[in-house]
């Protein structure tokens, strides 16, 4: 393999990461906006500690939940007669 075709191999390959970054910061841009929506949250309440201590009740709620959401995700996938999602569940922040 010659070195130019190295080259755009790695030119592809940079290229696909920064996809998969942009795809990311996209999800959690998304998550975080959800998350604030469906908890009826006021934006001018939010400061760093408050965002934090919301984090970490939701990561503890998924870590702590005995379904996965991986595991929710492909349930509902084979299951065609599901008319919901990920998103339509309500998590309660406290």
């Amino acid at each position: 393999m010659s070195l130019s075709n190295l080259e755009k191999q790695q030119q592809k390959l940079n290229k696909l990461n920064e996809k998969i970054k942009n795809e990311k910061e996209k999800i959690d841009k998304n998550l975080g906006h959800e998350i604030i929506k469906l908890s009826n949250l006021d934006y001018s309440n939010l400061d760093q500690n408050k965002i934090k201590d919301i984090s970490k009740q939701v990561a503890d709620f998924f870590n702590s939940s005995s379904v996965s959401i991986n595991d929710e995700n492909t349930s509902k996938e084979n299951d065609s007669n599901s008319s919901t999602n990920v998103s339509d569940n309500n998590i309660g922040i406290s």
